[in-house]
């Protein structure tokens, strides 16, 4: 039977890295936990996110053989043991040349600004995408945070075409992509999904047969709210990111699959 995998995070913005994963594997199944009743993370305090990790862990341990963090500030704060995390890579970066954007508490859990790196501080900006996109769900219209553009580019306007890459550290920020690609201009964007849905994959193939990336659609989902029942907004949703911001992923995923069976074949064999 296939692992069934829990994702958390305080909202919307974890969807991001559970439609990703829907694709990579789609033979497993899913629960989603949106901690809506401590939303929003990125002001509280280390003992609250502390708390709400803790929680989290528990419920979803109840409930799921694989647990995932969404949530940049809930992975950044608590380092949650036994759960994969979403996280800004600074690793790798050149700090005169990586600009941060993420929330208050993960910019200070990460020490991104003493260690050199461009931050920008943009500490409403996941309320507001949380916000812009239900709007687009009450009209049932494509995911866009336009309405945004004005805050976004006060805040960012300063670093445009300063950066040559610039990490999303808060998966909400995913849903504002655009907006802030407008302002930044050219450069390497990175809101760490893709790497931490490649490491799940990785850490679960011995469990799994070899399966491509899915097309298709929204796969049976649970979802466990602390706060009101959004079930319809959250499915509503998932499908579009489906549509909307999970095949530039898959696409890319497939072609470099192809390319590793193709090399791993030797000449004229089968």
């Amino acid at each position: 039977m296939a692992p069934r995998i829990g994702v958390y995070d305080s909202g919307i913005g974890g969807l991001t890295t559970l439609a990703l994963l829907q694709a990579k594997l789609p033979s497993c199944t899913y629960v989603y936990l949106a901690d809506t009743a401590r939303m929003p993370f990125g002001s509280k305090s280390r003992a609250e996110i502390y708390e709400a990790a803790e929680n989290a862990m528990k419920i979803l341990r109840a409930g799921a053989d694989v647990i995932v963090f969404g949530c940049n500030t809930a992975s950044v704060t608590a380092e949650p043991d036994g759960a994969f995390k979403l996280r800004p890579a600074l690793a790798d970066c050149d700090p005169q040349k990586t600009l941060v954007l993420a929330t208050p508490r993960t910019l200070a859990g990460l020490d991104a600004k003493a260690r050199g790196f461009m931050c920008a501080d943009t500490p409403e900006l996941a309320v507001l995408t949380e916000i812009q996109i239900s709007l687009r769900y009450k009209s049932r219209t494509a995911l866009s945070c336009a309405p945004l553009s004005d805050y976004i580019r006060a805040k960012l306007s300063p670093f445009a075409h300063k950066a040559e890459k610039v990490l999303l550290g808060c998966s909400h920020y995913v849903y504002a992509e655009k907006e802030i690609r407008a302002v930044l201009g050219d450069a390497d964007y990175s809101d760490g999904n893709d790497a931490l849905t490649d490491s799940v994959r990785a850490a679960l193939q011995p469990e799994l047969s070899a399966s491509a990336p899915s097309d298709g659609g929204v796969p049976p989902t649970d979802f466990v709210f602390t706060g009101a029942c959004e079930r319809d907004k959250y499915m509503w949703i998932l499908g579009r990111l489906h549509r909307e911001y999970v095949p530039r992923f898959v696409a890319a995923d497939r072609l470099l699959r192809q390319r590793t069976d193709t090399s791993a074949k030797p000449p004229g064999g089968i």
